[in-house]
């Protein structure tokens, strides 16, 4: 529950076993080596990370303008983030992940469960999976605001996340991410992620909410385009 939210999620043991009996590779493999995480094939998106309720619930309790929107959920899993923006208004929602099956098999039942309207999802929804450089270079529209939580966790890939926000951020847009200091493991953390964004000084960053959860520090980075960028193998998703 987020504030005066209660979302419907599907519960994603289930949907495991659902592309296990569909002989789902990527998911056996995870599976098998008992891993949130298989690079490069699996990034996770059947799990709810912890800074998705951190980003989630800033949104609400700091009563972030999402209304009227174009909004990205950029790395949604089971899109929470997402569907948050469009209970709260935003006028498009579109919801990006690396793998497919993600996307098909919790993202769409879940905004469907929530939405209930189907005609409203086809409207107002748009799906797509793929590496974040093909979806980088796609042809699509620029975005007001883009969320996105836990995607900074591993450094080979934060270029590329980057170069989603330049290429996808309207003029004046807002990028809102979600992380921790540091991700004992796999090597990523918000503060590499900072001195990335800061060596091109393209845009403005700041840390606007913390929270102290054990030995991990986890972030909200709000960042603010100052320039104004212009924007393939990607799948989109039609319902």
């Amino acid at each position: 529950m987020f504030c005066d939210i209660t979302l419907k999620i599907l519960h994603a043991d289930k949907v495991v076993i659902d592309l296990q009996h569909d002989d789902c590779k990527n998911i056996i493999e995870a599976e098998s080596r008992h891993s949130d995480l298989v690079p490069a094939k699996y990034e996770g998106g059947l799990k709810i990370w912890e800074c998705t309720y951190d980003l989630g619930r800033y949104l609400l309790s700091e009563k972030i303008p999402l209304d009227h929107k174009e909004v990205l959920d950029l790395g949604c899993g089971a899109g929470v983030i997402g569907l948050l923006a469009v209970l709260k208004g935003s006028a498009n929602v579109h919801f990006q992940d690396y793998n497919a099956e993600v996307i098909k098999s919790i993202t769409i039942p879940n905004v469907i469960l929530n939405i209930g309207d189907k005609k409203r999802v086809r409207e107002q929804c748009a799906f797509f999976s793929g590496d974040w450089e093909s979806f980088s270079e796609l042809e699509s529209q620029k975005y007001d605001i883009i969320l996105t939580s836990e995607t900074i966790y591993n450094p080979d890939n934060q270029q590329k996340l980057y170069n989603v926000f330049k290429s996808k951020l309207k003029k004046n847009g807002m990028v809102y991410v979600a992380g921790k200091v540091y991700y004992f493991g796999v090597g990523g953390g918000m503060r590499q992620f900072e001195e990335l964004v800061s060596s091109e000084k393209k845009f403005f960053t700041e840390t606007v909410w913390r929270s102290e959860e054990g030995s991990n520090l986890q972030y909200v980075v709000w960042m603010f385009d100052l320039t104004n960028f212009i924007g393939l193998e990607i799948n989109e998703f039609p319902l």
